[in-house]
């Protein structure tokens, strides 16, 4: 009876999934439900939620009956099991059960903690549980006690950031955020009277917290110093929200009928959704690829609607793009002496090539606003000869214009915008920098300049920028990183190891980042990867179903070139307690696999290894005794062999406090091509 019903709750997650796999002609999608769903929790896209002592999928299937009332339930990350928080009379229970299968506890916490609140750090290592102590760490999988902080009330609710820095924590009038490692306090707050918190999150990037409270108000911290960043008002009952996962928007649930979708970067947006059926309590956003499903129950259906018109965060977009050409632009070129360098690039220079990048992407994105805009002309200043030039789709200018050339302005259709260019606003909307206006009547253009309006020291200032010192000693570190490679690789070639068709590359670059206590650090991240021409990959790369290190060539030549490098030019940066990143990317071709491929156990078993697999955090389990059913379990051990030679090979790292992290990617492609892994190592803290 039991796999029936397990075969069923699959049979629903792959439903689920076909289901929104439809987005594009479909924006609303309700599960109808028997009971009131009182809270929910989702792994992707399927849902779980609970009533008053049952736990169900979304199809109405029971996953687990506690015979107690449910307070919450909390899906691990990874969706391989969910707790569910318990009580009977004055007495509360803890308990985790199989995600897949149904009525299938697997631990019991047996201490009787007053258990008040419950969550899982977002890289599924810990759950924490609250009580009249304050809070306790629990191992994710073993569910030893691993840590405790104490805390002056009993957390009703709790949160924590991604990035593991911070756990935040409320009873409703009083609240507080906590540096985990340290164990510090970094923000208190307390309310008094009828003013009551209800919800706390952080959002997806890290960088802002959010607490809502009754009174119908968000207010918003940054999450270096925890300085008050925006309040958003009339929220009505403002019972729950959660951030988009772009961190432009944000849902709050007004009522029990309304959700609305705040732009937190121009509080004049907001877009509403009302639901008849009322009931609303709780709204999350599904963590999938689709960054706009958002997920909320009623009183009889969970409801998953794909929140379409949202526009972009441009602002973010422009950021990380513009920093990717700016870590191009500061490497030195090959034939650049460092004389020439360091005239190219220096403290004016770089703010100055970062504006140009800004407005270089703005202006693509933008995509020629002003040629889609209706212009006016308003006010004319004949002390200045500036007139102003209006937009029904961004800011006005003002252009200069002598004042005998004014009345061939007054028909607008005379005028055109050339080489228009523009930059993003602090309100997320674009503006205007450049532009060359011709005017037909006379035949004159008239140029329109403005991007220079940032305060060039201000920009010197920016968070964004790394001391140009360390720009030109990771420079040079990566031109020595490039002698190793070219050694090993030459001495792999004459031991036909590889040939001239393998392409290993390293390279640097230093990263402006925050520790817990908001304090400016400087990562230092080394990159290694290579590949593999197609006709050449069967032999110089991993083989079907191979996973091994000494099956592939190209790997081994790459790891030889780091394990050099951390005994020569990276060895100033093993230091006794340091923190070290590694970042492991295993890759694996479509082609299906027929028949179990046998593993050694040579890596280990793993059983729900934490994962990211096509960018989605996941798990993995490969043992020696099940084999390997499928290629991301291929693509895992890939990386895991790169994992093994570092623990073999470079003795010195046993020092480092390491966390390493597995990146599965399934190509669509089938052949040796795509059988590849690649390294990515982040010195925290380095300089």
């Amino acid at each position: 009876m039991k796999s029936k019903k397990m075969l069923a709750y699959l049979v629903a997650f792959v439903y689920c999934s076909f289901v929104f796999a439809q987005t594009e002609s479909k924006s609303e999608y309700i599960f109808k439900s028997k009971v009131y769903p009182v809270g929910f929790d989702c792994y992707y896209v399927a849902a779980y939620y609970h009533n008053v002592d049952e736990v169900f999928n979304l199809r109405g299937y029971t996953m687990s009956n506690p015979y107690e009332s449910i307070v919450t339930i909390e899906i691990n990350p990874t969706g391989t099991s969910y707790a569910v928080l318990t009580r009977y009379k004055n007495k509360t229970q803890v308990c985790i059960y199989d995600l897949w299968e149904s009525d299938t506890r697997l631990y019991r916490f047996k201490k009787k903690y007053d258990t008040s609140a419950l969550c899982y750090t977002q890289d599924a290592k810990s759950l924490i549980l609250a009580d009249s102590y304050g809070l306790r760490f629990y191992d994710a999988k073993s569910f030893q006690l691993t840590d405790s902080l104490p805390v002056s009330f009993r957390a009703t609710e709790l949160a924590v950031s991604n990035n593991g820095y911070y756990v935040a924590a409320t009873d409703g009038s009083n609240f507080g955020v906590w540096n985990i490692e340290a164990k510090r306090l970094r923000l208190s707050l307390n309310f008094v009277a009828d003013k009551k918190i209800n919800a706390i999150k952080f959002s997806y990037d890290n960088k802002l917290l959010g607490v809502l409270t009754n009174d119908g108000v968000l207010t918003t911290y940054d999450t270096r110093m925890f300085n008050e960043v925006a309040k958003f008002g009339n929220l009505g009952i403002a019972k729950d929200f959660d951030f988009h996962p772009e961190g432009k928007y944000v849902s709050v649930v007004n009522s029990d009928t309304i959700v609305s979708l705040v732009n937190m970067k121009d509080d004049t947006e907001r877009i509403v959704f009302s639901e008849p059926s009322a009931g609303i309590s709780n709204v999350q956003y599904v963590c999938s690829r689709d960054k706009n499903l958002m997920v909320y129950n009623t009183s009889n259906a969970i409801i998953y609607r794909v929140v379409n018109g949202l526009s972009p965060n441009y602002t973010q977009i422009v950021d990380d793009e513009a920093n990717k050409m700016m870590a191009e632009w500061l490497k030195q070129l090959p034939d650049e002496t460092m004389d020439d360098y360091k005239v190219r690039v220096n403290d004016e220079t770089r703010m100055k090539q970062m504006n140009l990048f800004k407005q270089e992407v703005a202006t693509r994105i933008a995509d020629n606003l002003v040629s889609m805009s209706s212009v006016t002309l308003g006010k004319y200043n004949a002390a200045t000869n500036s007139m102003e030039v209006a937009f029904d789709n961004m800011p006005s200018i003002l252009l200069n214009v002598p004042e005998e050339d004014v009345m061939s302005f007054m028909d607008t259709g005379n005028i055109e915008f050339r080489n228009a260019k523009y930059n993003v606003m602090d309100n997320d909307h674009f503006e205007l920098t450049y532009a060359e206006v011709f005017n037909k009547v006379t035949g004159k253009t008239y140029v329109y300049e403005n991007s220079g309006r940032q305060n060039l020291d201000l920009l010197i200032a920016d968070d964004d920028f790394v001391p140009l010192e360390l720009v030109l000693q990771t420079n040079m570190e990566e031109m020595k990183l490039e002698e190793i490679k070219e050694k090993i690789v030459a001495t792999a070639k004459q031991e036909n190891v590889i040939s001239d068709h393998t392409n290993i590359a390293v390279s640097t670059n230093v990263v402006n980042d925050y520790d817990a206590d908001g304090d400016k650090i400087t990562n230092y991240v080394v990159d290694f990867s290579y590949e593999v021409e197609a006709e050449f990959s069967f032999k110089e790369d991993f083989g079907p179903g191979q996973y091994r290190l000494e099956n592939s060539g190209a790997a081994s030549s790459m790891l030889k070139i780091m394990k050099e490098a951390f005994e020569s030019k990276l060895a100033s940066y093993i230091s006794a307690g340091k923190k070290l990143r590694v970042e492991i990317t295993g890759m694996a071709d479509a082609i299906p696999i027929n028949r179990v491929i046998s593993y050694d156990g040579c890596y280990g078993n793993f059983e729900n290894e934490p994962i990211y697999k096509q960018g989605e955090f996941s798990s993995i389990t490969v043992t020696k005794k099940g084999g390997i059913t499928k290629n991301e379990q291929l693509a895992f051990l890939r990386a895991q062999c790169v994992k093994d030679y570092m623990e073999k090979n470079v003795e010195s790292l046993s020092s480092m406090d390491i966390d390493y992290n597995y990146r599965i990617d399934i190509a669509s492609g089938r052949g040796g091509e795509f059988r590849r892994i690649k390294v990515s190592l982040i010195f925290v803290d380095a300089f």
